[in-house]
């Protein structure tokens, strides 16, 4: 029987949820805001393809909606025995933009929080990749979309980590291999179009991967409404038990 690998999850921050729930008023616009990086396109797509909402509504929803979620206390409501939480989220949006129809209009709140800068060009570019999706079950479309935005994330942040580092060959072999290989893509073709060795495409795409891994649990962490959750998650995208630290 194949045996799941037990990995330490890098401490980096409380859940999400012990930080809305915080009652230091910073601490709470941050986990916000990591909430909305994580969950703010996956939202436009749905309702954009799911609620047929034009670009502009669309935008303006989500907007509100993150607005709103902070400033009513919509999450601090969350029950992790009832669902998982992006389900949770996904059934919040949809009360939302009913009462927004029931209104006629997106509501626009102010209320001195700052408004999200989201690149809603490129979540409308991505349309053209995922307009076929089958959206007859919205829980799993709502996950795919979740779980495509926060691979999209964690490639970046690698990229500009291993740019940083002073390993730009790092990130060019994971991107060569695992991102976007062409037919026939093998280590050795890789070290011969990078101009590497075989031993140096190894080992590299090693470390890319591990940082990859890091660095999306990392997010991941900060997506989920319960350690239990978190855990549930990891194994299901990446076939690891993960030990949460205390």
């Amino acid at each position: 029987m194949y045996a799941l690998r037990v990995i330490p999850f890098p401490q980096t921050h409380r859940s999400v949820l012990e930080r809305i729930r915080s009652e230091d008023a910073g601490v709470r616009r941050t986990a916000f805001g990591d909430l909305a990086a994580g969950y703010w396109r996956p939202s436009y797509h749905y309702l954009r393809l799911h609620w047929r909402l034009e670009a502009e509504e669309a935008e303006d929803v989500v907007q509100a909606f993150f607005t709103a979620a902070f400033e009513k206390g919509y999450v601090e409501k969350f029950d992790p025995a009832k669902a998982r939480f992006r389900t949770f989220l996904r059934v919040c949006l949809d009360r939302f933009v009913q009462n927004v129809r029931k209104a006629e209009r997106a509501e626009k709140r102010g209320g001195g929080t700052t408004t999200l800068s989201l690149d809603f060009p490129g979540a409308e570019r991505e349309l053209v990749e995922i307009q076929s999706a089958d959206l007859r079950d919205v829980d799993r479309f709502f996950r795919d979309e979740t779980i495509r935005a926060l691979f999209a994330r964690s490639v970046d942040e690698l990229r500009r980590v291993c740019e940083s580092e002073g390993k730009p060959a790092v990130f060019a072999v994971f991107g060569r291999h695992d991102l976007s290989p062409s037919p026939g893509t093998s280590y050795a073709t890789v070290a011969r179009d990078l101009h590497l060795t075989v031993p140096q495409v190894t080992n590299y795409l090693h470390a890319a991967r591990k940082r990859f891994r890091e660095i999306a649990l990392a997010h991941l962490h900060g997506l989920v409404g319960s350690d239990e959750e978190f855990r549930l998650e990891a194994r299901e995208l990446f076939g690891l038990e993960v030990e949460v630290p205390r």
